[in-house]
């Protein structure tokens, strides 16, 4: 079969062109119905999105609202423990000196006399214990009784002297000591 076109060439060009024409307008449609579209669907998105990002705002702030007061506790814990520490440290160099002292008058014979008692847990000798009594056999007993004790040990006769009273002679004598221990086992617990 034999294509015989009568047409004139430029009508022919022109329904060419105009054929172009139609496919460009129809291109060029497509594409802002597309542009449309993206556009309403990015216009959707941005409102979640800033939705999202305001919540995300306000649990952000609550959320170092709350860091915030852990931070407080938490410093507060730290202090208490602080303290803690410290009074636990000063319990266990803690004296108990009413049982020093009772322990220390329990062991005393009966003709020891305390004159001075210097005490001091901080250094050494922690006591300094000057007395009388009526012979040198009495402060051999005392010393003794004060080195078999549990509280006291580095018991050390220091000196004696002679003096004279109304009633006798007195025999002034120093020992120095330490503490072995702070206080009587199985009394205080901790």
């Amino acid at each position: 079969m034999v294509n015989i076109n009568l047409l004139p060439p430029e009508l022919k060009l022109r329904r060419i062109k105009a054929k172009r024409n139609a496919s460009l307008i129809s291109i060029c449609l497509v594409i802002v119905i597309i542009f449309a579209v993206l556009g309403i669907i990015v216009r959707s998105l941005e409102s979640t999105v800033t939705a999202n990002l305001s919540n995300i705002k306000a649990d952000t702030e609550r959320g170092n609202v709350n860091l915030d007061e852990y931070n407080d506790l938490q410093n507060l814990a730290l202090l208490i423990n602080d303290r803690s520490q410290a009074a636990d440290e000063i319990n266990k160099n803690r004296v108990f000196w009413s049982q020093v002292m009772q322990e220390l008058a329990n062991n005393a014979p009966a003709d020891v006399q305390f004159e001075n008692l210097t005490g001091n847990s901080e250094k050494s000798p922690n006591f300094i214990l000057q007395g009388n009594t009526t012979t040198e056999r009495e402060i051999i007993k005392f010393k003794e009784k004060l080195e078999n004790s549990s509280m006291f040990k580095d018991v050390s006769f220091k000196s004696s002297s002679l003096g004279k009273e109304q009633e006798g002679q007195k025999l002034s004598f120093t020992l120095e000591f330490n503490l072995e221990q702070k206080y009587l086992r199985g009394t205080i617990s901790q």
